[in-house]
C-alpha cells in the first residue's frame, strides 16, 4: 500500500491484518484498507486489539474510545441475539480489567461495521461525501445477501487478489455447509468454478478439474466444459488424456475448437513474455519463482 499523504501519527508498530498478512502504519493506511476491501471487514479488524494499537500506537485516545464503545454495543446486541444466560456480568469499559482477546468469534453484521468504520473514516478526514455515500450503499447492498453470497464475494475478491489458497478455504466453507433448497444450481455452479479457477492458481490442476467438471455437472455450459477439458492436459499425459476424452464422451468437434481457442491464448502477448522470461531461468530460479507465486497466494 502507498498514500500520498498520511496527516496522522506514524506508528512504531504496524497493526497485522491476517486477511492479507500487511502490516499498517497510519490511520490513512486503515482507511484504504477498509474502503477498498469491504468484503473482508471481519473479526480481524473489529476487534479490542485493533482499538488498543489506535490508542497506544496513534495515541488516537478520543476514537479508541468511540471504537470500544462500538464494540460493547455489537456484543450486547449479540448477546441478545443469542439470548445468554440472564444476570451474566457485564463487559468491563475501556478504563476497567480487560475481555480475555478472541472473545468475540461470531460474523460482523454490516449495520455494525458500518457504525464501526465510520468513525474512523471520520477522524482521518479521509472519505468526501460522495465517497462515503458510496461506502454507505456498498454496505446496504452487501447487508441485504445471504450469509452465502457474501462468503462467495469474499472468495472471489480474494482469487482477484491472488489470494488464492485463502480462497480455497472460504469456497470449501460455502460447499461444506451447502443448502441445495436454499439456492440454486448457479449459485453453487459459479463456486465450483472459481473454487477450480483458486486450485489453478495454486498449480494444483488436478483439483481444478474436479471443481470444473462438478461445475459443469450443474451447468451444462460449453464454457464450463472448455474449462474442464483445457486443464486435462496440464496433468495428464497424452494417452491419458485421449482415454478421459472418450470416457465422458466429448464431442471432437468441441475438443478440437476448444484446442483452437486454447493455442490462441497461448500466443497472448503477455502470455509468451512471461514464457520468455521463465524460459530464461534456470530450473531452481523457476522454482523459486513458483514458491513466491504460491507464499503471495497464500495470504489470509
Amino acid at each position: 500500500m502507498s498514500y500520498d499523504l498520511c496527516l496522522s501519527q506514524q506508528a512504531n508498530q504496524p497493526y497485522y491484518i491476517e486477511n492479507i498478512r500487511t502490516g499498517i502504519y497510519s490511520l490513512e493506511e486503515l482507511c484504504f484498507y477498509l474502503y477498498n476491501n469491504i468484503c473482508l471487514i471481519d473479526e480481524s479488524i473489529i476487534n479490542e486489539k485493533l482499538c488498543d494499537w489506535i490508542r497506544d500506537e496513534l495515541h488516537l485516545t478520543r476514537l479508541y474510545r468511540q471504537l470500544y464503545e462500538q464494540l460493547d454495543k455489537i456484543e450486547a446486541a449479540r448477546e441478545r441475539t443469542v439470548r445468554t444466560v440472564s444476570g451474566s456480568a457485564a463487559r468491563p469499559s475501556p478504563t476497567g480489567a480487560r475481555p480475555q482477546e478472541g472473545a468475540r468469534k461470531s460474523t460482523v453484521p454490516e449495520a455494525d461495521v458500518a457504525s464501526f468504520v465510520f468513525p474512523i473514516f471520520r477522524e482521518a478526514g479521509y472519505l468526501n461525501g460522495q465517497e462515503m455515500r458510496d461506502f454507505q450503499e456498498q454496505m446496504a447492498k452487501l447487508e441485504v445477501q445471504s450469509d452465502e453470497m457474501k462468503q462467495k464475494l469474499r472468495g472471489d475478491y480474494l482469487v482477484k487478489e491472488k489470494m488464492y489458497a485463502r480462497a480455497v478455504w472460504v469456497y470449501r466453507q460455502i460447499l461444506k455447509n451447502r443448502n441445495p433448497g436454499k439456492l440454486g444450481s448457479q449459485f453453487y455452479a459459479a463456486v465450483w468454478n472459481n473454487l477450480g479457477a483458486a486450485y489453478a492458481g495454486l498449480f494444483r490442476f488436478e483439483e481444478a478439474a474436479e471443481c470444473f467438471l462438478e461445475a459443469y455437472n450443474l451447468m451444462k455450459t460449453k464454457e464450463m466444459f472448455r474449462k474442464y477439458v483445457s486443464v486435462l492436459p496440464l496433468f495428464l499425459s497424452e494417452e491419458e488424456y485421449q482415454l478421459r476424452l472418450i470416457e465422458i464422451k466429448a464431442d471432437e468437434y468441441l475438443v478440437k475448437t476448444i484446442q483452437e481457442y486454447n493455442a490462441k491464448l497461448c500466443q497472448n502477448p503477455e502470455f509468451l513474455q512471461r514464457k520468455e522470461r521463465m524460459t530464461g531461468l534456470t530450473a531452481d530460479a523457476v522454482l523459486e519463482e513458483l514458491k513466491e507465486q504460491y507464499a503471495r497466494s497464500t495470504r489470509t
